[in-house]
């Protein structure tokens, strides 16, 4: 007869075995993402050399992650799954975090320890809630602005275009990573040899032990902030980039009352060319490209002094790193819309030819449909035309006026127009501290200290930015130019705006939130366009020009019917006239020559 006490040990041993791959399957479920897809990179000409997007990979804006966690934590970390032999592998694995979306990079000088594109150091980052100072790791431009398109074993990277990273499933993952190095000792053990080196005291151990539970504590608290607030999932190559901003902004940093419900995601913009634009964002809310940048790093948690109750002189104090801001402006621009970085060529050698025929048939439709909105072609000499351009400042540079359509006219989902135009934030104790100029010299409060969110977004970036340029004594001249020469006016129009088209090809999925997931289907009737489709793979469709649609495990799929994600509007249909048409509709030859030909734009 097995004796009881051997039973007990048997079952021991079972459950010891099996608890492991129980929780990594409930870990699974969590943060399933694609597997990584392995590929030869290679890059097109975009008029950057190497260096220039080696630098633009890292260069940091002054950002920290929501929680605030040093860089040695995260080159440290594990991957979040358990193991009877010991480490699970680095965190930061090219392999474990491509399946988010996430670049790799090599090991250069601007990037010594192989951490992917779009992460950056950022060093004596200024903590507002408790005065310290760390070097921490943080996102850049490049995380959310930065796209590979893969075919047939190539990657083709695309400087400036749109990412196609899952942001919720990254945080998700670190999250769960943090929580398992603070859960199981021989886990931490190996992360604390990695952050604190050799010969560490006890009471140093212990202080980390301690950090990372705050981390953690603070995290969780977050999360239960925000988490009836973002109801409509953006999963990959989305953000509901202007209602996080606000949350964060507004509602994590200055009152909770100004948290608002963020149910508008849109698809990373391509930033090519949009240096010289009259008006950026999808709803052509913002014209100067210094409160564009500073407003989108402290929306990626570069934190700011916001606490009415700070000493005067601590107001606005802040991580925005407005030299690397001006730096990286300068690069994406040049000193004309022809040069700085420039949109990718269709590579014919890897992607196949394109039909000179049938794209000279597409170049006429294209003058008969889309050049109204979307502008002459930038190579053609149409487009240098003094009626695109205008003056915005004070020099003699010109800008592109950018078509802007309204929301019944163009018919595409208004969600993001509607939220920003309706956002409003109460600045009462902030404006009270500091003092409140109007944006164009009428009353801009409705009530109690409550202003629209395009004045409040104003008044918090222009304090912001006039604190770090009173800190590096920068002249008149000196500002204006890292103000990129035009004044600073936000505002919430209920349109979008049609942008050029040049290089429209690497830009999928289409419209402003995604919803569409190829150029030929951009050119159907809204009800024939697929209603629901996957995103997550970076495997490229040359024939509809577009990323494969198909179901892929660890894919997001995309629900065409749930609240901001309509594929509506922007359609050829019928003769032309409606809500949301804005052209007659197409036949099958017209659709095929119109892709063909945005191809070689």
């Amino acid at each position: 007869m097995v004796k009881k006490w051997l039973i007990g040990i048997l079952i021991a041993v079972v459950l010891v075995l099996i608890a492991p791959l129980a929780i990594n399957l409930l870990i699974w479920t969590k943060i399933k993402v694609p597997p990584d897809e392995l590929v030869e990179v290679v890059w097109t000409d975009q008029n950057w050399k190497e260096e220039d997007w080696q630098w633009w990979y890292h260069a940091t804006q002054g950002s920290a992650l929501e929680s605030i966690i040093p860089y040695k934590w995260f080159i440290s970390l594990e991957q979040p799954k358990l193991s009877w032999w010991g480490s699970t592998g680095p965190f930061i694995d090219p392999k474990f975090l491509g399946g988010f979306g996430l670049l790799p990079d090599n090991k250069n000088a601007d990037n010594p320890d192989s951490i992917p594109v779009g992460f950056a150091k950022t060093e004596n980052y200024f903590d507002p809630q408790t005065g310290a100072t760390d070097t921490v790791i943080g996102l850049t431009c490049a995380a959310c602005h930065t796209a590979q398109i893969n075919y047939q074993g190539k990657g083709i990277r695309v400087e400036g275009g749109p990412s196609m990273v899952n942001l919720k499933k990254f945080k998700t993952a670190f999250g769960l990573a943090l929580f398992l190095t603070d859960l199981y000792p021989p886990r931490f053990n190996r992360f604390a040899d990695k952050v604190l080196g050799e010969n560490y005291t006890t009471e140093e151990r212990k202080q980390l032990k301690q950090k990372l539970k705050s981390v953690i504590a603070q995290g969780k608290e977050f999360a239960d902030e925000v988490k009836n607030l973002y109801p409509t999932e953006e999963g990959f190559a989305r953000l509901d980039a202007l209602g996080r901003i606000g949350n964060f902004v507004f509602g994590r940093e200055l009152n909770s009352e100004n948290y608002r419900v963020a149910d508008a995601p849109v698809n990373f913009p391509h930033i090519w060319s949009s240096s010289w634009f009259d008006w950026v964002q999808y709803n052509g809310s913002v014209m100067q490209p210094m409160a564009r940048n500073a407003g989108e790093a402290m929306g990626v948690f570069s934190r700011v002094n916001l606490d009415p109750n700070s000493p005067h002189s601590q107001v606005f104090e802040s991580n925005v790193n407005v030299e690397k801001l001006f730096e990286i402006e300068e690069l994406l621009s040049g000193y004309s819309i022809f040069n700085g970085l420039i949109a990718p060529k269709w590579p014919e050698y890897i992607l196949g030819e394109i039909d000179s025929d049938k794209a000279a048939q597409g170049k006429q439709l294209y003058q008969q449909n889309c050049q109204v909105c979307h502008l002459p072609p930038m190579d053609s000499e149409e487009f240098k035309a003094d009626e695109y351009w205008t003056k915005l400042g004070e020099t003699e540079r010109q800008y592109l006026k950018v078509t802007m359509k309204n929301l019944y006219d163009i018919g595409t989902d208004p969600k993001q127009a509607v939220n920003w135009f309706q956002r409003t934030v109460n600045i009462d104790s902030l404006a009270s501290k500091v003092g409140y100029e109007s944006q164009d010299g009428e009353e801009d409060f409705e009530t109690d200290g409550i202003v629209k969110a395009e004045f409040a977004l104003k008044f918090a970036v222009d304090k912001t930015v006039e604190k770090k340029y009173d800190q590096l004594g920068l002249t008149k001249e000196q500002r204006y130019a890292y103000d990129g020469y035009r004044p600073d006016k936000i505002r919430s129009p209920l349109a979008y705006k049609a942008r050029p088209l040049n290089g429209i090809w690497a830009t999928a999925p289409f419209l402003h939130n995604g919803s569409v997931p190829n150029l030929y289907e951009m050119l159907l009737p809204a009800e024939q366009r697929s209603q629901k489709f996957y995103l997550g793979t970076k495997e490229f469709d040359p024939k509809y020009v577009g990323f494969q649609k198909d179901k892929i495990p660890g894919g997001f799929l995309l629900d065409t019917a749930i609240t901001g994600n309509s594929n509506a509007g922007h359609e050829f249909k019928g003769d032309g006239t409606g809500e949301g048409v804005i052209g007659p509709e197409l036949s099958e030859d017209e659709r095929w020559a119109l892709v063909e030909y945005l191809k070689t734009l």
